[in-house]
């Protein structure tokens, strides 16, 4: 059963104004250190950024659109949320603190997220996946 669902665009060129230091206090307040090193191997770690801080944004929307006003448990956006590269190149979602804690009440088993950019846009979609939620009834 679909729990959430979450979608975000963002113009890449907003991140150029960012220093993307390993020192930038933007950086080190959304990105987690093992985020930062996959985006110090990447030939365009810009495009690395953009689609993992859309990533952050489709999950936090996913997790909490429909909480109606945030909780004050809610993470800051991208400070709970780590999204690394699988082996095979597809995006994994790690979760950590509130964000995790919001999750497992959800009852989320799964997340889905995909992850895209074509200059200067990246995008990304997230599915919550799980056992409960809000069924329809007639």
């Amino acid at each position: 059963m679909i729990l959430g669902i979450g979608t975000d665009i963002l113009n890449m060129q907003l991140l150029g104004e960012c220093s993307l230091a390993p020192s930038d206090p933007f950086l080190l307040r959304t990105y987690s250190q093992k985020e930062q090193k996959e985006a110090a191997a990447r030939q365009d770690s810009t495009a690395y950024y953009a689609t993992r801080f859309a990533a952050k944004e489709a999950l936090f929307k996913a997790l909490y659109a429909a909480a109606g006003p945030l909780p004050d448990s809610a993470p800051k956006k991208g400070a709970e949320m780590e999204i690394l590269t699988l082996e095979n190149g597809a995006p994994s979602v790690h979760l950590h603190g509130n964000a995790k804690e919001r999750a497992l009440s959800m009852g989320v088993t799964r997340i889905h997220l995909s992850l895209s950019y074509n200059t200067p846009y990246a995008v990304a979609f997230a599915v919550l996946e799980g056992e409960s939620g809000n069924e329809l009834s007639d």
